[in-house]
């Protein structure tokens, strides 16, 4: 049996346009970086930028600049959730933190942001206009933005947390699936949750078969996926490829704030929660003090996306001052085997190289 890097996932890497089966997960909020979504299309993966939250200026100059690092394809994630109502039930938030705020040297009340970020139609159009080739969606149905996308001529990948999820968003136009695993941090990329937050939370190596066995496109796992150990699993699974975002948290090129770089490469197995306080919908991230403060004023008092806006402020501060315990420290449950920081082509390479090696083995094993 001879195996080769090809071989890995050559339908999902040949759709993409790109050599390796590793895509860069969309992290809004800062991470990913126009270095680090250059830097793994670079090497032979797909990078691609969390926009959701950016304003327009700065998403278009993100996208111009990472178009300008390399000639591989980019690609773009927004979020398309839609808003929820308030929680009435739940305690004020802005009077929870304020004490954090103090700590931080900032003023009681936050500053009211200037303006509105752009809705994912409007990200994904200035994207595309700025060179971006592929698009992302997370947090629900992939339809909000396929018209865009297909005019475009750009394969369109969505985030789905359940078979049911999965086959809704191909019956929306969805060229590929990420089959998001409980283990993955950042938003569960859950459709439609319900007023109390339960979500459902089934594992990577649950899911995976599943979705492969319930949609005719190609999927790519996520959660818990670290190494080239992770993406031998997942293409055992039935997946094409995978996406990786905690992993490049820690690479030479993350646009994470060092203290979250630190708490990410030494977190263990059991120090992430699932939290709807910081933002509204279910997250997984490290528990830290922000977590903590905000859970104890209850259910998201402000519903989602407006429950950030308590914190937001005060997470920028604390990235300014090197303070992790008052960060959104989204990370998934093997956080732990980040290791050292190191470029992003590295983690990249490393990945499938292991990956093939693995499957060699087996494949000689197995006689």
């Amino acid at each position: 049996m001879d195996i080769s890097r090809p071989a890995l996932g050559a339908g999902l890497c040949e759709l993409l346009g790109i050599r390796h089966p590793v895509l860069l997960a969309g992290m809004a909020g800062g991470p990913t970086s126009p270095e680090l979504v250059a830097a793994v299309s670079e090497a032979g993966g797909l990078g691609a930028f969390g926009l959701t939250g950016m304003g327009a200026d700065a998403a278009r100059a993100a996208v111009r600049r990472a178009v300008g690092l390399t000639s591989a394809p980019i690609g773009v994630n927004v979020l398309v959730a839609p808003a929820t109502e308030p929680d009435p039930s739940g305690g004020d938030p802005f009077a929870a933190v304020r004490p954090l705020r103090e700590e931080l040297g900032l003023p009681p009340t936050p500053a009211p942001r200037a303006e509105q970020p752009p809705d994912a139609r409007r990200l994904v159009t200035m994207a595309l206009e700025e060179g971006a080739r592929v698009v992302s969606v997370g947090l629900g149905d992939p339809g909000a933005v396929a018209d865009i996308a297909r005019d475009a001529g750009a394969p369109l990948v969505a985030m789905a947390a359940s078979v049911a999820d999965a086959v809704r968003a191909v019956e929306s136009g969805a060229d590929v699936i990420v089959a998001q695993g409980s283990e993955a941090g950042g938003h569960r990329s859950t459709f439609d949750v319900p007023r109390d937050g339960t979500v459902p939370l089934v594992g990577t190596m649950a899911l995976v078969p599943q979705v492969v066995d319930a949609v005719d496109v190609p999927v790519v796992a996520a959660g818990g996926i670290m190494d080239g150990r992770g993406l031998a699993a997942a293409i055992a699974l039935g997946a094409q490829g995978v996406q990786m975002g905690t992993a490049f948290l820690v690479a030479a090129e993350s646009g994470a704030p060092e203290g979250y770089r630190r708490r990410v490469a030494r977190a263990r197995d059991t120090d992430t929660v699932i939290t709807r306080a910081v933002s509204g919908r279910p997250a997984r991230g490290i528990r830290n003090r922000l977590i903590e403060t905000l859970e104890s004023a209850g259910p998201p008092a402000l519903g989602y996306p407006a429950q950030n806006a308590a914190s937001a402020e005060l997470r920028a501060a604390a990235a300014r001052a090197d303070e992790p315990e008052l960060l959104a420290l989204w990370a998934g449950q093997a956080a732990g085997l980040a290791g050292a920081p190191r470029p992003a082509a590295e983690i990249l390479r490393a990945a499938v190289d292991e990956a093939v090696a693995v499957i060699r083995r087996l494949a000689d094993a197995a006689g």
